[in-house]
């Protein structure tokens, strides 16, 4: 069996930018979550949505980056101390969301929350955010090749469905199916498809990669 690319950890991120706003005793915060792998990437995001909220009374950063999230910074950026960058970060910690910049932006509703008030707002805001944002698996699969004929599509299919496996068809005289496996799971997966198909399957397996899946 191919081996498995090395080092590699996995690590759940966002897929894509996406913004949501929370709104608390008329203070509007207004979260963006951005995905990026590195510093250079994060900080100028960070200033991009400076230059969009320039009027914006605060505009509080966290970052993480790495497999382990080995970088992390945070800024409160005018906040009092420890009340909004911190309490980012520590959601972002908490989740083990990694390779993403966060800014939550604050327009000032006329009431103070007070420190403990604001700690929980930039809290809630930023695991709101996390939680409605589209998040993907970067992970390692192998390949595993099976050629199939006709009458066992609609079978196999639903198997592959019901174990949540990603796979693409390739219609020729044959099916051939590559299927995105979990490499422990591989003999596993070959096994199934040999019973239901009772031998006739082909199987062969490829090469392990580095893949990203979508998450629900």
């Amino acid at each position: 069996m191919p081996e498995t690319p090395s080092p590699t950890v996995e690590f759940i991120s966002i897929a894509n930018e996406f913004r949501h706003e929370y709104v608390v005793e008329k203070s509007r915060f207004i979260t963006t979550v951005y995905p990026c792998s590195t510093e250079e990437e994060a900080q100028a995001f960070i200033g991009r949505i400076n230059k969009e909220f320039w009027d914006a009374r605060h505009n509080c950063t966290a970052f993480a980056l790495g497999p382990k999230q080995e970088q992390q910074r945070s800024s409160d950026n005018g906040e009092p101390s420890g009340t909004a960058g911190k309490p980012m970060l520590e959601v972002l910690k908490k989740t083990g969301i990694t390779n993403i910049a966060v800014v939550v932006t604050r327009y000032f509703g006329g009431i103070k929350l007070g420190a403990g008030g604001l700690i929980r707002a930039y809290s809630h805001s930023v695991a709101e955010t996390l939680r409605l944002a589209p998040k993907e698996l970067h992970t390692i699969r192998t390949e595993l090749q099976t050629t199939i004929d006709y009458a066992l599509y609609g079978a196999v299919e639903r198997h592959l469905q019901d174990a949540q496996l990603h796979y693409e068809a390739s219609f020729g005289e044959q099916i051939t199916l590559t299927i995105l496996v979990v490499p422990n799971d591989v003999e596993r997966i070959q096994k199934e498809l040999q019973d239901m198909s009772h031998g006739a399957a082909t199987c062969n397996v490829l090469d392990a990669i580095e893949v990203v899946l979508p998450l629900d």
